[in-house]
């Protein structure tokens, strides 16, 4: 076994009350939750190797400089990346797109 380090921080309540649920819900401690996480931002792996290898495209967009400022303030606040962001808002679209689809077409 590695040698053991502690690490000690504060967070917001709300985020800390969101990290005890993913804990009970996953069945891990705080200290293999931090030690992943910590892990995953120092070694990210390739956006492949999460997806089965499926292969990977590129959007890019141009925004207002004042709708960017906004969309960064709304990432820290929930701590999301930009990816998450736009791949979560074009899923979310598409699904509820394909579902009405499916609900206009129901003989396809």
């Amino acid at each position: 076994m590695p040698e053991m380090k502690g690490i000690t921080v504060k967070i917001p309540a709300d985020l800390h009350a969101e990290v005890k649920a993913y804990l009970e819900a996953h069945g891990m401690t705080m200290g293999e939750f931090i030690a992943q996480a910590v892990d995953h931002e120092l070694h990210p792996k390739l956006e492949q190797e999460d997806k089965n290898m499926e292969r990977m495209r590129t959007l890019a967009f141009q925004v207002p400089d004042s709708l960017f400022q906004r969309v960064k303030a709304y990432l820290e606040r929930n701590h999301m990346t930009q990816k998450q962001f736009v791949v979560g808002l074009i899923e979310a679209e598409l699904e509820q797109n394909e579902a009405q689809y499916q609900a206009s077409h129901p003989e396809e």
